[in-house]
């Protein structure tokens, strides 16, 4: 029943646009087709929140290289040396870049005579801030843009790390330590880190992709990223820096950029084109899910290689999304269909008495927005965040995004209807807008940290 329903929909689909499968990725896990062959320039999930310690810091995180396997050696899981990594920050409204944190890496190989990762237990050494052992170190320089101003911010920052095993990088209390060494106070208020993390993006892939087994009954609701890794980049700063001329609401973006040329020597080595100059734009991520379920597959790369600023172009995959039509198709719940400016609201304009920037000459756009004068009423970040009552203190994702909110569950309930208040003219919810979901309460395989960079310490083999 459910197949025949699936292929009528389908073929109502077939006219407006050729569309991908529903799901082959979680979060932004291999959204795309050609982000699917690259995965150390594949942004997976961006954060963005007040800092549960200090309501005068904001901390915007984004994680790359999705379903990291612990014991992936022996060539473990960094950062490209040939990928420029950059979180952006809309806080104008006009669905443009006014600031820019830029990351690129250096790797250094040791001993090149050897295939081993370490070289015996590995160690921090205070005095040289260097990590003892560690055959292939890699360091990064931050740079920081603002509206047409480019300066460095610090060069060979230190990155933790692999957690590879017990005999190189210690048991777990061993390993925080490490990781905590490559914790960096850059200045003028900003922390920054960068390296392995356990991977807080939790989902039912099973239930989801079965397809549209949203209850978890047939799965058991299991957490399908249970025990893999990302790669983190973490940063704190001063709410002051990054707030705009009209109010504190922030737009938030991470994308990841490879060099416009690059060309093969005969023995395999690398020459590039970039330089710092001559980029292309490979990933973006903003809000969860849009590039999954709202852009269809002809657009997938084009939504990648492009800004918030070009997202006119996907708006009827948010105004009429497909996914309605599949719940309404598989459940029979009455989800509506067309129309749905509510979830323009929620993700191209922000929410108006929530989220959404003063600016009258607002541009719509995919930026993950938050207002940081939002009081923060989930002080531990273990603490889970669902649609729950809709009103202007929203703390947690549509507004901004938690480590811990249940954006499978919330972006569900709100296509079904839990948000059509934001819309004009108001939408009628469908039968499933509070309790459809996909069965995943909060992360099965880890605890958050209570301090920055608040992502949970990898996995170890």
């Amino acid at each position: 029943m459910r197949k025949q329903a699936l292929i009528a929909v389908l073929g109502t689909a077939a006219a407006a646009f050729t569309l991908a499968p529903i799901g082959a990725s979680a979060s932004s896990h291999r959204e795309a087709p050609l982000i699917s062959q690259d995965p150390v320039a594949d942004n997976t999930d961006t954060y963005a929140f007040t800092d549960p310690v200090d309501s005068a810091k904001v901390d915007i995180i984004a994680n790359w290289i999705p379903f990291e396997v612990p014991s992936g050696g022996p060539n473990f899981y960094s950062f490209g040396d040939d990928v420029l990594y950059q979180i952006h920050i809309d806080n104008v409204g006009d669905a443009k870049d006014h600031i820019v944190y830029s990351f690129q890496f250096k790797t250094k190989t040791v001993d090149p005579t050897t295939f081993l990762y370490t070289a015996g237990p590995v160690s921090y050494d205070d005095s040289t801030k260097t990590y003892k052992n560690w055959n292939r170190p890699q360091t990064y320089d931050m740079a920081l843009w603002r509206n047409g101003d480019n300066r460095r911010i610090a060069s060979d920052l230190l990155t933790p790390p692999d957690a590879v095993g017990k005999n190189s990088t210690g048991d777990a209390a061993a390993y925080h330590q490490l990781a905590t060494a490559a914790i960096h106070d850059v200045g003028n208020g900003i922390k920054v880190f960068a390296g392995q993390r356990d991977d807080p993006f939790f989902v039912n892939l099973g239930g989801i992709f079965s397809p549209l087994n949203v209850t978890g009954s047939a799965t058991g609701a299991v957490d399908s990223l249970n025990g893999l890794n990302v790669h983190t980049i973490a940063i704190q700063v001063p709410k002051t820096a990054v707030k705009g001329p009209d109010d504190s609401i922030i737009g938030v973006w991470a994308t990841s950029k490879r060099p416009t040329m690059t060309v093969l020597n005969g023995n395999g080595s690398k020459q590039t084109g970039g330089n710092g100059h001559f980029w292309t734009q490979v990933s973006r991520l903003g809000n969860p899910l849009v590039n999954e379920v709202v852009v269809p597959l002809a657009g997938k790369d084009i939504f990648n290689a492009t800004t918030p600023a070009d997202d006119k172009q996907f708006l009827s995959g948010v105004t009429s999304p497909l996914l309605a039509k599949y719940l309404n198709a598989f459940f029979k719940v009455n989800a509506p269909e067309t129309n749905r400016t509510d979830l323009v609201a929620v993700f191209l304009t922000g929410i108006k008495g929530v989220n959404m920037p003063k600016n009258a000459n607002q541009v719509p756009g995919d930026e993950l927005r938050l207002n940081m004068d939002t009081p923060v009423t989930h002080a531990n970040p273990n603490d889970v965040n669902r649609l729950g009552a809709l009103a202007k203190e929203l703390d947690g994702f549509p507004n901004g995004r938690r480590l811990g909110d249940d954006v499978v569950d919330i972006a569900l309930q709100a296509v079904d209807g839990a948000t059509c208040a934001f819309g004009t003219p108001v939408c009628t919810p469908g039968a499933l807008a509070t309790t459809i979901g996909d069965g995943v309460a909060k992360d099965a395989d880890a605890t958050l940290l209570t301090e920055f960079p608040y992502v949970a310490d990898p996995h170890s083999p």
